[in-house]
């Protein structure tokens, strides 16, 4: 019994190892397809762009509370996977709550940099869904959206219901048809 009991510790800190590794590989890709959006994100701002830098250290933090959220939900909820509303939705709750866009040394802080993580969080998110989702927000519901990411009480539920929300609303708006409550469950390569 002694040694069944041994080899079954060894298969599960081999498991764990496994898991730990491809959570490394997936976090370091993630952290790529973040970076690529910042470098995206901060040239439709010109007036800010060299104020303004991309902290990595606060960029892994975010990687790593982002999977630990998609990790604890799979876990709870006993999915493989956790579906792209959810994903954008840990997304925007770790940018918005770590703010990994920092003004550089010496710049005065102003209301132009006051929104700009909060904007990206947005930005971020919305990158999971399946179209582009701003033909269906008007400004003052994406100003709604800001304010609330900004000063709201951060949820990853509500942000996920709400990514679900805006989708929908795209697809409406689009003439694609909306999703039905069996098909709920489409993912994304990035879990």
């Amino acid at each position: 019994m002694d040694e069944r009991n041994t080899e079954i510790h060894k298969l599960g800190r081999e498991l764990e190892k496994l898991v730990q590794e491809e959570r490394v590989e997936q976090e370091r890709e993630r952290f790529e397809t973040i970076r690529k959006l910042y470098n995206d994100f901060i040239e439709g701002y010109p007036d800010i762009k060299s104020f303004v830098y991309l902290n990595e250290d606060l960029l892994c933090l975010v990687m790593a509370r982002y999977f630990d959220d998609i990790y604890r939900f799979k876990l709870y909820s006993h999915s493989e996977r956790a579906d792209r509303h959810k994903q954008a939705a840990y997304s925007i709750k770790w940018l918005s709550r770590i703010r990994p866009i920092q003004l550089l040394p010496g710049t005065k802080a102003t209301k132009e940099f006051l929104f700009i993580n909060a904007s990206f969080a947005i930005i971020v998110g919305v990158s999971f869904l399946e179209l582009n989702v701003f033909e269906a927000i008007d400004f003052p519901f994406y100003k709604h959206l800001l304010l609330d990411i900004q000063y709201g009480e951060i949820s990853g539920k509500k942000y996920a219901t709400l990514m679900y929300t805006i989708e929908e609303m795209a697809k409406k708006q689009s003439g694609c048809k909306p999703e039905s409550s069996s098909n709920n469950s489409q993912t994304t390569s990035i879990s």
